[in-house]
């Protein structure tokens, strides 16, 4: 081992095997540091920080368990842990609610919200209770939400550690392609642009084609890949598939329930786009959203990239990155910029949508004088004007606090071409989203249903920072709770809500609600 090389060859091994997995390349550093810390920790070299690690994983195949299979046998190698297990949400749930029972015996455990088929937000309670329980245990959580900083600030001091696994690329695509053709000795016919057409597909369909043709190959005892991957009729289907996407996306705009004045807005943006595009004089596509949460900011924010994929505006590779102040601001000197540049990049090419944007022109100094927001907002500044033909920012945050934002950064108002206002839900729009939720899960709502939501949804209204669509959807978790506790003590329909259900989640969110009051947090909804 060379001097100052806190890694052994073993470790090394480790690490060659997670250069494997693509879409890590940009976290490879943090793993190799992470490689350091365990071996140091062990060693008792440094006292700070845990093995505790977040895996955003943005890739849609098995990427994470090969990840996550590496770092257990890291933490195996320095005998940190020695078994492992996936939990499974009815786990977390149970152990939460019987505290006193031990009922893991695993030293790795894994939550993976994917596998769980739930969403982090209305499990994080039950996540930070587990993880301060058994503090002696390493928690690896993989989630494949956007929202870092929901994770990071509710339980980030408990997660040392962050990685992302991104989405496979092209050129992941083409390595994975030249690499299986040199292990198997096969080579292109010079005339075909075999390695660049199969690249345009999916990951699995590349996978799935290069395994034929190897096979064919070595079946006719040939060495060389004489076809090209596509025919005539596959080019058929790409095209009827492009028309069909290009539709899909307005579509699916025009679905959305309510918000009709931002349709309208949106169509005459894309409108005027198309016109500015044929003249060949493209404005800045940066935008700002105005309005209280759960009124559609983000999902139309993710509408707007597709489409300008679609218009090829951009670019075609429709990305779409989520950030909020603690993924743009660093904790210390000469973080902030290259952290709000790295996040910059993954977006350049599409949309990067950045919630609650008033929080990072709040500029806060520090006890030395320094101010972090004002250097974000500087290179925010300076990257939108740099990439204005590769990239649209949506500033999205309550309408006040946007609009005085905008005033006193006038950098941002010159940049921000389109301004669209997000009213909030009426009872009946509340209604509609509450059942397609229901319908969407493949529940089924029995009779006299309607008014009894109406007038909750109405009283709530009036509450400050009701959350809209958002509190909709914590109602819906909580009626379900209550509809299961119903169906497995009476052995009834799996898939009936009844009127019960949703008067005795009514009835504990009232109660929990003035708790909450009694105790000085009368805002919290």
């Amino acid at each position: 081992m060379k001097e100052n090389n806190v890694i052994d060859i073993t470790t090394e091994l480790i690490l060659n095997e997670a250069k494997e997995i693509y879409g890590l390349e940009e976290s490879m550093e943090t793993l190799k540091n992470y490689c350091s810390y365990v071996q140091m920790k062990k060693e008792n070299k440094i006292d700070i920080g845990s093995y505790n690690i977040l895996i955003r994983n943005k890739s849609e195949y098995d990427s994470s368990e090969k990840l996550v299979q590496i770092i257990y046998k890291l933490l195996k190698k320095f005998n940190i842990v020695d078994t492992y297990k996936y939990l499974t949400r009815e786990e977390v749930r149970r152990t939460y609610q019987n505290e006193k029972k031990e009922v893991i015996k695993e030293d790795l455990l894994i939550l993976d919200t994917k596998k769980m088929d739930f969403h982090i937000n209305f499990m994080i309670q039950d996540i930070k209770w587990l993880i301060e329980k058994y503090e002696n245990k390493v928690f690896i959580i993989v989630d494949e939400d956007e929202r870092e900083g929901f994770i990071n600030a509710r339980i980030g001091e408990r997660l040392a550690w962050t990685m992302e696994i991104a989405s496979i690329s092209t050129e992941n695509k083409i390595n994975y392609i030249e690499k299986k053709l040199t292990e198997n000795s096969i080579r292109i016919n010079e005339s075909l642009d075999y390695i660049n057409r199969l690249s345009q597909k999916p990951f699995w369909e590349v996978k799935k084609e290069l395994l034929n043709d190897i096979v064919i190959c070595k079946t006719n005892n040939e060495d060389k890949i004489v076809k090209s991957p596509e025919n005539n009729n596959s080019l058929e289907k790409e095209k009827e598939q492009e028309i069909s996407n290009k539709i899909q996306a307005l579509k699916e705009l025009d679905n959305l329930i309510g918000i009709s004045e931002v349709k309208k807005q949106v169509n005459q943006i894309i409108n005027y786009l198309k016109i500015a595009k044929a003249r060949g004089k493209m404005p800045m596509l940066h935008m700002c959203f105005l309005g209280n949460p759960g009124t559609g900011k983000t999902t139309v924010a993710r509408i707007i990239g597709k489409i300008f994929s679609e218009m090829k505006l951009l670019s075609d590779k429709a990305n779409f990155v989520e950030a909020q102040r603690c993924d743009l601001i660093g904790e210390y000197v000469g973080q902030t910029a290259p952290k709000t540049k790295r996040i910059i990049k993954r977006a350049d090419g599409g949309v990067l949508f950045i919630d609650e944007a008033y929080s990072i022109a709040s500029y806060i100094q520090d006890e030395a004088g320094r101010d972090y927001g004002a250097e974000c907002v500087a290179t925010l500044l300076k990257e939108m004007e740099d990439k204005r033909n590769s990239l649209c920012v949506i500033m999205a945050g309550y309408t006040k606090e946007m609009e005085n934002m905008l005033k006193v950064n006038p950098g941002f108002e010159s940049r921000i071409q389109f301004k669209i206002n997000f009213p909030d839900y009426t009872e009946e729009e509340l209604y509609e989203i509450f059942k397609k939720m229901v319908k969407d899960e493949k529940y089924k709502l029995s009779n006299n249903i309607k008014p009894l939501l109406l007038d909750f949804f109405k009283q709530e209204k009036q509450k400050e920072n009701f959350s809209n669509a958002r509190f909709v959807r914590n109602l819906f978790e909580k009626i379900k709770f209550e509809q299961a506790d119903r169906v497995v003590i009476n052995k009834e329909d799996v898939n009936i809500i009844k009127k019960c259900d949703i008067e005795n989640a009514i009835k504990k969110q009232t109660k929990n609600a003035e708790i909450r009051r009694q105790i000085g947090f009368a805002s919290v909804v």
